[in-house]
């Protein structure tokens, strides 16, 4: 069928394209766009990986739309597969629903034969008409710190003496909970995370995050400075502090630890306290261990994960998702980051 909507159109990868022009496009589609997005563009995308990269869209040399991506290994009966992730989709108003949009998504799943992504609802119902799959056993968690900054009703009130109160509460919760030291990401603090890593045992499907991955996701990334490193004994934790708006959050965006009862968990609380964090943030299977709180149904949101692939047996394995999702994971944590 011949789509008449659809005229004059060219999909290139974004380093075929001048940098003036994406960053034109992503002005156009993201409020907050940082003008120093484009400097480290080679690192959001992971660009050199596999030789696969985001693509664009252009109708009469004006980029139009965009399919981003991000390439990593996975494991599945002991095989290795190439997979990309599939993020930030975008078409400019005015050539939506026009065509453009199909186009530009089935040149990107031409790219890769392994396709995953966390999305929303609308995207998980356009991915579904290419005969994607999808399993929602995971979970984004939050765990309120500062109830009186996050709670909707409670935080228009700003009282001194509601400040103060909060202050005092959480010293006393945790004035018999051990305190726990804080690392930056360095070269020694990255070997000691492959190598906690390499302990874990995973079960089939799992991302590989191998050296190469997390030297690209950890040691070479734009904002390493705000990435703390915990560890307890054999329990570790990769955190990433940040501003969202006047709410200082904290993405636990990697661990082997699963029991938000264990002691390591509230001596992180405790740091948290220490440094003002609202809320912690992050991922978990629900077969997982956790806290059952008044505000657990509140404060936790099922996530869509769709998968397609080429590859019938690892389309079975995929069927109840990794068994090792993370916040480290696709853009799901950086995506906030110059944006």
């Amino acid at each position: 069928m011949i789509d008449y909507n659809v005229k004059n159109y060219i999909i290139k990868k974004i380093s075929e394209v001048n940098q003036n022009d994406l960053l034109e496009f992503y002005s156009k589609v993201y409020s907050n766009i940082s003008k120093n997005y484009i400097s480290k563009i080679k690192w959001y995308y992971r660009l050199g990986f596999n030789n696969f990269e985001p693509i664009v869209i252009l109708v009469n040399d004006k980029v139009i739309g965009h399919a981003g991506l991000i390439p990593i290994e996975i494991m599945s009966n002991e095989k290795l597969f190439n997979c990309i992730w599939f993020v930030d989709f975008a078409v400019l108003p005015e050539f939506q629903s026009k065509g453009y949009g199909k186009k530009l998504t089935e040149a990107w799943m031409s790219i890769c034969p392994n396709q995953i992504t966390f999305c929303n609802d609308i995207s998980l119902n356009i991915f579904k008409k290419y005969n994607w799959k999808s399993d929602f056993s995971v979970k984004r968690k939050i765990h309120p710190i500062n109830f009186f900054k996050i709670i909707p009703f409670i935080k228009t009130i700003k009282l001194k003496s509601i400040e103060n109160f909060q202050i005092n509460f959480l010293k006393k919760k945790f004035r018999n909970v051990p305190s726990i030291k804080s690392y930056k990401i360095s070269k020694t603090i990255l070997n000691n995370i492959i190598g906690l890593e390499k302990k874990i045992i995973k079960k089939s499907p799992y991302i590989l995050r191998d050296e190469n991955w997390f030297n690209w996701r950890l040691l070479e990334c734009p904002y390493k400075e705000d990435i703390y490193y915990f560890e307890n004994q054999s329990d570790f934790v990769v955190g990433h502090v940040f501003f969202q708006g006047d709410l200082k959050r904290m993405n636990l965006i990697h661990t082997n630890m699963y029991d938000t009862k264990s002691n390591f968990f509230q001596s992180i609380l405790r740091w948290s306290t220490e440094n003002q964090i609202d809320f912690l943030w992050y991922l978990e299977k629900e077969y997982s261990q956790n806290s059952k709180s008044i505000f657990s149904n509140f404060y936790e949101k099922k996530l869509n994960f769709a998968y397609n692939t080429l590859d019938s047996n690892l389309s079975d394995e995929l069927k109840t998702g990794f068994s090792n999702p993370s916040g480290i994971d696709s853009d799901i944590d950086y995506i906030l980051r110059d944006r």
